[in-house]
This record gives structure tokens, C-alpha cells and sequence, in this order.
């Protein structure tokens, strides 16, 4: 009969086996649970390459530059968290991939991974909250309206029977529609920005909804910038930011805080003098805009609030 020691040792034996078993699948599955912790990171680690989402004429933000390239304030910030991924990953080099995206195609494009991150004046609003995430913002801009300046066009109020244009699925379509009822004029939605100002110059729309600042880098960059002023009340503040999935908030993590460093020193006062308020391009375009105390107080307390 065995003793009651060795039927001890052989049941501990027993059980260690298993329990050794479990322990190297947990080693094992460690590196996957590791790099689960982000989907977007594991993929640039992966591939070697980030795809980076931005728009041809949204100029100062993002746009193609006179060789097609893409350029910009918000371009600018993205290859800062470019960077900010290849030095977390330890890799030598990463390629980024450029991909153009319209104010339509923009969500699809970040829900289905298509691109990592995309670089333009986005809108931080709740309904899109719930199919993607903003970085904090890192501009900030009012809505209101461009039109020709000898139309006589300064209110809604002037626009009944006449067209009003804005580019589909920005944050303009929105005050389109909902005050079509209001004030009585027709609505039309173009694919982008560059379309909706070339509606308005032609004369097929006599005012273009959209932010701002965005207005005022069309117009910059018409034949006569003279023949257009920028009217109306400001319908909404928007605070503007990149865009990227909300299934990885490990991402978004490392984009906000390399945001906030920019924003913590120098380089924001540079950045904003180039793409603002100096002569861009060959064209020399010049918005000649100052950050407003909003842009300051945005870049002072990183936040990713909507204010709506």
C-alpha cells in the first residue's frame, strides 16, 4: 500500500501538470493580449506603413499643395503623431500612406480601418461620437456663410428664393437642412468643399454654408478673393480635431497627448503663423488670420469637449 506521503506527491504531480500547461498557454497568449491593447498600433507595427486620411480643399487645414501633395495644418499634426507611433513601436523607419477623403466618405473610411487617422478640420459633435473618436481639438471655428459682395446677401433672412449650397455630410449640411423650412431657399449639396465654392462662383448658388475659417481659405484662393465676403451669424462653435476609430482608445491616447506637447510649446505659434497667416503656396494665398482667444484657450486645456 502506498504511503499517505506518495499518494500526496503523486496527486500534486497530477495537478501540477495541468497547472504548467495553463501557465505556458498564459505566457504564450501574454505578447497577443499585449498587443491587442491596440488594434491601429499593432497594424502600423505589422505593416510597417500608417494611412493617413486628408482632404484636397480645405486649405489651410488640408489640402494638395501645387505638386498634389497633401499639406497643412492638420497634415502637420498627423505626421507629428506619425512620428509619435514609430518611436513607441522602435521602428527604424514607417511609411505613410496618404489617403484623399471627401466630408461623406470621411466616417466610413475611419470605422472600416481604411485609415488610421484623419487629418482635417473635423467636428467634434455627439452624433458622431457614436462611430468615431476626436482627438482633443486643436482649432477651433464658427459656421456661418460665404457669398458674392455685391449680392446684398448679409442675413438668412435674404436668402428666401435663392440657393444655398454646403459640401455633404460636413457640419454645414446639418444648418442647411434644418433651417431649408425657416428661411425659404433651395439647398444643394456638393461632394466637397472645392465644388461647393466653384457653385458659388459660377452664380448656381448664391451662398456657401460652412465653417469659417475653411470660407476664408476658399476665398483666398479665388481669382478675386475681393468679390467674396463672409456673412451671417455664427449657427454653431465647432471645435475641430482628427479623427479616428473609437474601438482604440490606446491610440487616440497617444495622439491627444503628442497634440498636447505641440500645444505646450512653441510649435503651435509657429505652425499657426504658416498656415495662417503667412503666404501659402505658390499663389501666395494668406488668410492673415490671428488664433482667436477660443484657439488659445483650446490649445492651453487639451480637451476632446463638444460644445453644441
Amino acid at each position: 500500500m502506498p504511503s499517505a506521503v506518495s499518494t500526496s506527491f503523486a496527486s500534486l504531480s497530477r495537478l501540477a501538470r495541468p497547472l504548467a500547461i495553463l501557465a505556458l498557454t498564459l505566457a504564450a497568449a501574454a505578447p497577443f493580449a499585449a498587443r491587442a491593447q491596440s488594434p491601429v498600433l499593432d497594424k502600423i507595427r505589422d505593416s510597417g506603413t500608417i494611412v493617413l486620411g486628408y482632404r484636397e480643399s480645405a486649405l489651410p487645414f488640408s489640402f494638395a499643395d501645387d505638386k498634389g501633395q497633401p499639406a497643412g495644418y492638420a497634415v502637420e499634426l498627423c505626421l507629428r503623431a506619425a512620428e509619435a507611433a514609430r518611436q513607441k513601436l522602435g521602428l527604424k523607419d514607417l511609411k505613410v500612406r496618404w489617403m484623399p477623403l471627401t466630408p461623406q466618405n470621411r466616417i466610413p473610411a475611419v470605422v472600416n480601418g481604411l485609415v488610421d487617422l484623419d487629418c482635417a478640420p473635423n467636428t467634434n459633435s455627439l452624433e458622431r461620437q457614436k462611430q468615431v473618436a476626436f482627438s482633443v481639438s486643436h482649432y477651433v471655428s464658427t459656421v456661418r456663410m460665404l457669398v458674392r459682395a455685391d449680392s446684398g446677401i448679409r442675413s438668412f433672412e435674404d436668402l428666401r428664393g435663392k440657393t444655398v449650397v454646403t459640401s455633404a455630410g460636413s457640419t454645414g449640411d446639418r444648418h442647411v437642412r434644418r433651417l431649408k423650412g425657416q428661411y425659404g431657399y433651395r439647398d444643394v449639396y456638393a461632394k466637397d468643399h472645392g465644388e461647393s465654392f466653384l457653385l458659388l462662383e459660377s452664380g448656381r448658388a448664391q451662398a456657401f454654408v460652412m465653417d469659417d475659417v475653411l470660407l476664408a481659405g476658399l476665398r483666398a484662393r479665388a481669382k478675386d478673393p475681393s468679390q467674396f465676403v463672409i456673412v451671417g451669424p455664427a449657427l454653431s462653435v465647432e471645435q475641430n480635431a482628427l479623427m479616428m476609430s473609437r474601438a482604440d482608445p490606446e491610440w487616440k491616447r497617444l495622439v491627444d497627448q503628442t497634440l498636447a506637447t505641440a500645444f505646450a510649446g512653441p510649435d503651435v505659434t509657429a505652425l499657426q503663423k504658416r498656415w495662417f497667416q503667412q503666404p501659402i503656396g505658390s499663389r501666395g494665398v494668406n488668410l492673415a488670420l490671428a488664433p482667436s482667444s477660443q484657439v488659445r484657450e483650446a490649445w492651453k486645456h487639451p480637451s476632446d469637449a463638444v460644445t453644441e
